[in-house]
């Protein structure tokens, strides 16, 4: 006897949970549910891809076993992306009539056009295939997933199992006109970082950080890694770092690594210095990726972990579903879905405190939603009022006027989503701040049934009909 899943439950990716009969039915009712494990972008393209001359391609045409993707984002107003359409196009040309593995590599416009006439002459230019100009939903995600901050974007992603393979595609792909290194892997960091420096041996975790020298924030931040670097050895922990220098000078360099304890890459080895920001999409300096024995990224919120835990206690920073607001943090708010419960602990268990009551109202929840589908774009955090950093999520969503305002009695609670929709949901008034409710308000968001929340930044409520 084979047995069904009740109709009063949701499953979410692997992990499956009882809901309302109003979200159950929202549930059967949304179009193009994902398939379940199905990879996260491979959900967001869809089923059908719009092809030359307007016709559909199937998406299952171009994905399987030793494809390439590549998502690109582009659009017609941006003159940058005019330049670099052509060159694409040729290189994409060249592979398609010689390439070995010819049948192997796809490109998907996804367009940041506002109206179908632009995209259609855009399109028109390009030898590919495009995501529908109505698909706005599956942009956004797309552009969320792999954090698209600007145009032109190219990501390469792996045509079986969805997984990135490098978001500088851009100049992997524009750099490789024959294209020679298809597709296009980043090396590792066993492949980049041979010979780096002395001191090679095993790790609880390696820490390479691309700081510039004294005088930016770089130089700031530098003594605070010495102090935190001295206090793990002190009570050792057998770690190393790594200096991947982002001067000007080799004269500058040397200045600059004399004040470190660590070794470094060499500073004519811009080469490899390229390759490692490329490994690790080294947006800005300092940062400080943590990686463990097996060279595979711990954080790449180093820069904050350090500012927040100095001495080191929580080393090496594993990221946990539910954790405290701090500068460690507070950068996910940018960066993806977040949920902040603000705790008022003279209203929490006395016994427990502000910690343990924000795990008992967010702990399940923040565990069943990161392991989820989708998991690696949500956040949960908390704080106790009053806190600087509580007031200051506070004003940013707009429930009090200024940071110095007095904070709402009671718990608070809400979700940001800052790079989507830039909304926010005010969950203590929607519902409350028990488990069973914060629960609810989540579950209701990924079906889109939450409601519209208010425009961060703005007034009154958002219609949902924002432009990108």
């Amino acid at each position: 006897m084979v047995e069904t899943k009740p109709a009063d439950v949701i499953c979410d990716g692997d992990v499956c949970r009882k809901v309302t009969p109003e979200e159950a039915s929202a549930a059967k009712a949304a179009p193009d549910a994902p398939v379940s494990g199905s990879p996260r972008v491979f959900q967001l393209l869809g089923s059908s891809l719009v092809g030359q001359n307007g016709s559909d391609v199937a998406l299952s045409t171009i994905t399987g076993p030793g494809k390439v993707l590549a998502l690109y984002f582009s659009a017609h107003w941006c003159p940058p992306c005019r330049g670099f359409t052509p060159i694409l196009a040729a290189t994409y040309k060249r592979f398609k009539a010689s390439h070995a593995r010819a049948a192997d590599w796809e490109v998907v416009f996804v367009s940041s056009d506002r109206d179908e006439a632009a995209w259609k002459d855009y399109f028109a230019e390009m030898p590919w295939t495009a995501l529908p100009l109505a698909a706005r939903e599956a942009k956004a995600e797309l552009s969320k997933l792999y954090k698209v901050s600007g145009i032109p974007t190219l990501v390469l992603v792996d045509g079986e199992s969805g997984e990135l393979i490098t978001a500088s595609g851009r100049d992997a792909v524009g750099d490789d006109e024959e294209c020679a290194n298809f597709p296009w892997k980043p090396k590792t960091f066993a492949q980049v970082g041979q010979a780096v420096g002395r001191r090679e041996g095993g790790a609880h975790g390696r820490a390479g950080g691309s700081v510039p020298r004294g005088g930016a924030r770089g130089g700031r931040f530098t003594p605070k890694l010495l102090e935190t670097m001295a206090a793990l050895r002190a009570a050792g922990r057998a770690v190393e770092a790594v200096f991947v220098s982002g001067d000007r000078g080799e004269e500058a360099f040397a200045e600059y690594h004399s004040h470190m304890s660590w070794p470094a890459l060499p500073y004519a080895d811009r080469k490899r210095a390229a390759e490692l920001n490329s490994l690790y999409d080294t947006a800005g300096i300092p940062t400080l990726v943590v990686l463990d024995e097996q060279h595979k990224v711990i954080t790449d919120e180093g820069v904050g972990a350090v500012a927040a835990d100095p001495t080191g206690s929580r080393f090496p920073w594993h990221r946990q579903p539910l954790e405290p607001l701090s500068s460690h943090t507070a950068g996910r708010i940018n960066a993806g879905k977040v949920v902040v419960l603000v705790v008022d602990e003279a209203a929490a268990d006395a016994a427990g405190g502000a910690e343990a009551f924000a795990e008992a109202a967010l702990g399940a929840v923040a565990a069943a939603t990161v392991k989820g589908a989708g998991g690696e774009e949500w956040a949960f955090l908390w704080a106790k009022k009053g806190d600087e950093m509580a007031q200051s999520v506070l004003a940013f969503a707009g429930l009090i006027a200024d940071e110095g305002a007095e904070a709402p009695a009671g718990h608070v609670a809400v979700l940001l989503d800052v790079p989507g929709s830039q909304r926010v949901w005010d969950l203590a008034a929607g519902g409350g701040v028990g488990a069973e409710a914060l629960a609810k308000a989540v579950g209701e968001y990924k079906l889109g049934s939450l409601g519209p929340g208010k425009k961060v930044g703005g007034e009154g409520e958002s219609d949902g009909s924002d432009e990108e």
